[in-house]
């Protein structure tokens, strides 16, 4: 999965053995990198200057929510940040961050549960993190260093004001980057737009005031 050049090297996903693989530029295999917990994921690795790199994986745990028996909570997303030593100094567990009653999409009387879909992170260019949150329509951003979440775009937890957005917002997005005019661009799957309709957009982000205008789709 996800065969691509990435920060000078080469990278994929094994999706048999879950874990990634870093190639040399004549396609040699140097290296394979998993996080410390749970399942390593395919869906993003950044490959970082300094030879650290950064990764997400999802654990799970039992529960005792709304049923009289435990729930299953899977798909906890952590983020992973090891230095070129392969020491761990970032391990951001979504659960230390954000409340599932918060979440009204989620049906806490099920069984098994299903918190988040992880599917895409980035180096903000204050150094700090962009992720993509599917399953709640919403984008994070993380502080590196403390693992606080800064502001919230999308989803039941949404602080900003959509402007010039016909749909008022995304949904079910998937690759969220911050480019280099400084605006964010993201794929909206928009399966939960009526009628359905999905398209790329460029929003222009005003982090103080916190507002996304759209400029592009």
């Amino acid at each position: 999965f996800d065969f691509r050049v990435n920060n000078g090297k080469l990278s994929y996903y094994d999706k048999i053995n879950k874990f990634w693989i870093i190639a040399d530029d004549t396609m040699t295999e140097v290296d394979s990198l998993s996080c410390t917990q749970g399942i390593t994921d395919y869906h993003d690795i950044l490959l970082l200057d300094n030879d650290g790199y950064i990764l997400q994986c999802y654990d799970s745990i039992w529960v005792e929510l709304e049923l009289p028996t435990p729930q299953l909570l899977k798909d906890i997303l952590v983020i992973q940040e090891f230095d070129s030593d392969n020491n761990l100094i970032l391990n951001w567990n979504a659960l230390d961050h954000l409340s599932l009653h918060d979440y009204p999409n989620i049906n806490l009387s099920l069984p098994e549960i299903t918190f988040m879909h992880g599917n895409s992170f980035e180096i903000d260019y204050d150094e700090n993190l962009l992720l993509s949150n599917r399953t709640s329509d919403e984008v994070f951003k993380i502080d590196r260093t403390t693992g606080d979440i800064i502001w919230i775009m999308g989803g039941p937890l949404n602080e900003f004001i959509f402007i010039d957005d016909p749909l008022n917002g995304f949904n079910k997005q998937h690759d969220v980057r911050r480019i280099d005019n400084g605006n964010i661009t993201l794929f909206d799957n928009g399966t939960m737009h009526h009628p359905m309709l999905s398209r790329a957009v460029e929003y222009e982000i005003d982090e103080i005031n916190k507002t996304a205008r759209l400029i592009w789709a």
